[in-house]
């Protein structure tokens, strides 16, 4: 994880976001160009789209088809 002391010091109220599911990324956007510097915390770099992979585990969809 990267150090806070990397994200610039704007004045604004700092907002804290962990996890960017639908609901964390949903929140950045809603909050982006408000009066607060919104930060978003994530173990991964990039947005898993999960809804599907049940049906792959169950053999209901090839892994190609949600890719």
């Amino acid at each position: 994880m990267k150090n806070i002391e990397n994200i610039p010091d704007n004045g604004k109220k700092r907002v804290v976001i962990v996890g960017a599911g639908f609901a964390g990324i949903n929140l950045v956007k809603k909050l982006s160009g408000s009066r607060f510097q919104v930060v978003l915390i994530d173990k991964n770099n990039y947005h898993q789209f999960q809804p599907l992979f049940y049906q792959v585990a169950t053999a209901g969809l090839e892994p190609s088809a949600i890719a």
